[in-house]
């Protein structure tokens, strides 16, 4: 697979975070079996929550990714962005008009 994609979410709570490890599960049971991805996990820290996709068509897998989500979760805000594994900036998906995306 060429690339990273990540959905980022806030999270300050152990109960953000709870809620948030159970949406993880949920997003790769959704995924699994589709174009070839891998939820490769998450991780938490600094005010933030991450869950790490690896696949080779970031933009089909975040449009599926963030449907799942909005119908799980509505309302529930987040950021997306994507890389190549050779890259090191993350182009931006997630929300419209962002011009900047980072993992902390």
């Amino acid at each position: 697979m060429k690339f990273q994609l990540v959905i980022q979410f806030a999270a300050n709570t152990r109960e953000e975070f709870e809620d948030l490890l159970e949406l993880t599960d949920s997003v790769t049971n959704a995924l699994a079996g589709e174009l070839e991805t891998v939820v490769d996990g998450h991780d938490y820290g600094l005010g933030e929550f991450n869950i790490f996709i690896h696949t080779d068509d970031p933009e089909e897998v975040f449009a599926k990714t963030a449907d799942f989500i909005d119908r799980q979760r509505p309302g529930i805000p987040f950021a997306a962005g994507y890389r190549g594994f050779d890259e090191d900036t993350y182009t931006v998906r997630w929300p419209e008009g962002a011009e900047r995306f980072a993992v902390s």
